[in-house]
Formats: structure tokens, sequence, C-alpha cells
């Protein structure tokens, strides 16, 4: 009997020590699974922020790509519109050519397109008497070929420039222009009036005075001074 209850106390103690054995591995392999849940959770976590962020740069990305291809389109717009001001401007020079055919070929006009501007310049003697700022007849025919070119301009500014050689102004003139500036600026107006009176709108239009301050040729010399002695007609794309 006694050995019975020994070998089966035997038989429990090597029961308990496999049992607790067992349980031992099954709570390493639970912290194992634990651990192994927490990483995954924190990869799926990582992976979550990954794909967020790539999201956000796609979603930047299209707003990019968007804000290009409205850029694209207005400097097209744009484009289109300096083409068509430039193609105005071409036919703005043609027109004036054919209508000032007479005064070119004279050398008495000279007509120069730069940089989007047209430029119109007639010597004095053209427009004025020495001296004076009231045009005379042959100038005020010259004008009205200018004018019936400049009325079919739209969206310009036309400026009228008035220049001087550099000779003092003397005598009883002096008393009506003090200086070159005065005169220049009279000239400029007066064939601003007279391109009014011819249907330019007068919006369009501007007079300056550069009196001898900007000279084109040597005022040492009569013919230097008689190139000086100039008004210029300014067509160019209105200022916005």
């Amino acid at each position: 009997m006694r050995r019975i209850v020994v070998g089966a106390l035997s038989a429990l103690f090597v029961f308990s020590l496999s049992g607790c054995a067992e349980l031992k591995q099954l709570r390493v392999e639970n912290a194992y699974m634990k651990g192994r849940i927490e990483q995954l959770k924190n990869e799926n976590q990582s992976c979550q922020d990954s794909l967020k962020d790539s999201q956000d740069a796609v979603r930047q990305r299209d707003l990019d790509i968007k804000s290009l291809q409205t850029a694209v389109k207005e400097k097209e717009t744009e484009l289109k519109e300096k083409e068509v001001k430039v193609q105005e401007q071409s036919d703005s020079f043609t027109k004036m050519q054919e209508a000032m055919k007479a005064e070119l070929a004279s050398k008495q006009v000279a007509l120069k397109e730069l940089e989007g501007k047209l430029t119109l310049t007639m010597v004095e003697s053209i427009l004025f008497d020495s001296g004076k700022a009231d045009v005379k007849e042959e100038g005020i025919l010259t004008l009205k070929k200018v004018a019936d070119v400049l009325k079919s301009a739209q969206d310009q500014d036309i400026i009228v420039a008035g220049h001087t050689d550099n000779v003092q102004i003397l005598g009883k003139l002096a008393k009506v222009y003090p200086t070159n500036w005065e005169l220049s600026a009279a000239r400029a107006i007066s064939v601003v009036k007279l391109l009014v009176a011819d249907g330019i709108d007068p919006k369009m239009l501007s007079a300056s005075g550069f009196s001898e301050y900007q000279p084109v040729a040597d005022n040492e010399t009569p013919e230097g001074r008689a190139k000086n002695r100039r008004m210029e007609i300014i067509l160019m794309p209105k200022r916005k």
C-alpha cells in the first residue's frame, strides 16, 4: 500500500513539474506574442503615417500641377495678347509708312519701330517756323496724315515729345519762351491740339517738352542742331 502511495505521489510530482514547465513556456510565448503584437501595431501606425504623408504629398503635387497649369494658361493668354499688340504695331507701322511716303522720301520725317514702340520723328522745319510754336500749313497737312493712321489705334498711348537744340532764346522771343523748356513744351501742346481736332481721343494723348536735353546729334554743327530740333510722336501699348 505504501508503495502505491509513494508511486502516486512521485507521478503527481513529475506531472506537476511538467505542468510548471509548460506553463512557463506558455508565459514566454504569451509575452513574445504581446511584444510581437505591439511591434506590429507600431509598424502599422508607421505605415499609416507614411501613407498619410504620401497622400498629403500627392495632394500637394496635384495642387502644384493645377497651379502650374493655371500659370501656363495665363502666360499663353499674355503671349497671345502681346502677339496681337505686336501685330497691331506692325500694321500701324505699315500704314504710317504708306501715309508718310512722300515725307519719308524727302527725309523730313523718320519712322522707327523698336521694342513695341513706333516713333515718328519730324524735323522742326516741316512743322514750325523758327522760334514759333504755331504749326504752319505744311505741318498741319502732315499731321492730318498722321491722325488718319492714329484713329485706328486701340489700347495705345500716344506721346508727343518736343525737342530743341542748345541755342539759348534771346531778345523779344525770350519774353514769350524764357527757355527751350517752354518752347519745346508749347510746340508739343500745339501738335496735341491739332491731333485732337483731327479726331484722336484726347485720353490717349500726352504732351512733353524735353528742351535740349535729349539730343540725337552734335549741337556743335548746324546740321546736328537741325536734327535736334524735332517733334516725336510715339505710339506704344497702353500702360496698365
